[in-house]
């Protein structure tokens, strides 16, 4: 089965016989850890934005508005 993640493209082969898992078992849990590899990425980019420092001023806060 084919898989690409981000710059990595891989053909995984599994031989019959060497893993308890049926096909449609194999594909589903390709496709639970290439989730979690986004959501990685993703909380690791919302990290970076969030601590990144800006440029320019935020308007003033005024009390009680």
């Amino acid at each position: 089965m084919p898989m690409h993640i981000e710059r990595l493209t891989s053909d995984v082969t599994v031989q019959d016989g060497d893993l308890a898992l049926t096909q449609p078992q194999i594909e589903k849990l390709v496709a639970l850890v290439i989730s979690k590899l986004e959501d990685r990425a993703r909380e690791a980019q919302r990290a970076c934005a969030a601590t990144k420092l800006m440029r320019r001023a935020a308007p003033p806060f005024e009390a009680g508005t």
